[in-house]
């Protein structure tokens, strides 16, 4: 039940999203993403969507849902500093994660149609997202 409150979130944000995709500036990272994720340590990797909101003129909000091993899925969302330079996003961002995460930093770079991301986790796992336009 503790995911539950996260889990509405972010299905509301990616029906918003999806309501208003027509809508949405090819020259903007904000929508709707799919893709995946993937750990360097081990064979951990997964599904992940996210859905990315601006909220001032640098500042935008990531909201993630990923799956590990199939069957469990984890939301998060994390508020990055973003700065285009002729249609090439650079952006990042840091998350407390709580007990279970510790802090999460996620860098990355974007175009209006793929995204390419790591991430570093304090409790010492790194990785990678890639995602694109559903």
């Amino acid at each position: 039940m503790l995911l539950f409150p996260g889990c509405v979130g972010f299905h509301y944000q990616w029906h918003h999203a999806n309501l208003k995709a027509g809508q949405t500036n090819t020259q903007s990272i904000e929508g709707l993403w799919t893709g995946s994720w993937q750990s360097a340590h081990g064979n951990h990797n997964g599904k992940l969507r996210c859905v990315i909101r601006k909220q001032s003129p640098d500042t935008y909000t990531f909201f993630y849902r990923a799956t590990w091993a199939r069957v469990i899925t984890g939301n998060f969302k994390i508020n990055c500093k973003a700065q285009n330079e002729d249609g090439n996003w650079n952006f990042s961002g840091t998350k407390d994660l709580g007990i279970l995460g510790g802090k999460f930093f996620h860098t990355g770079t974007a175009t209006s149609s793929a995204i390419q991301a790591r991430y570093r986790s304090e409790k010492g796992d790194t990785g990678t997202f890639t995602l694109s336009r559903p």
